[in-house]
């Protein structure tokens, strides 16, 4: 099983260069439209309903 994704982890991984370089794109990029926000809320409200499989249900 792996561990939960951990921001301060990833942060500190890629590095400071690399999370500046990271913001600076961010902030350069344009504003989501509408219906890409939708989308991106879309798919993480259909992950939210995802359950884990137990060993019990695995077997069966």
């Amino acid at each position: 099983m792996t561990a939960p994704w951990c921001r301060a982890e990833a942060e500190r991984l890629l590095g400071p260069d690399v999370m500046k370089r990271i913001r600076e794109l961010a902030a350069e990029a344009p504003p989501m439209r509408p219906e890409q926000r939708e989308q991106i809320r879309a798919v993480f409200a259909s992950v939210r309903v995802a359950r884990r499989a137990t060993p019990a249900a695995e077997a069966a």
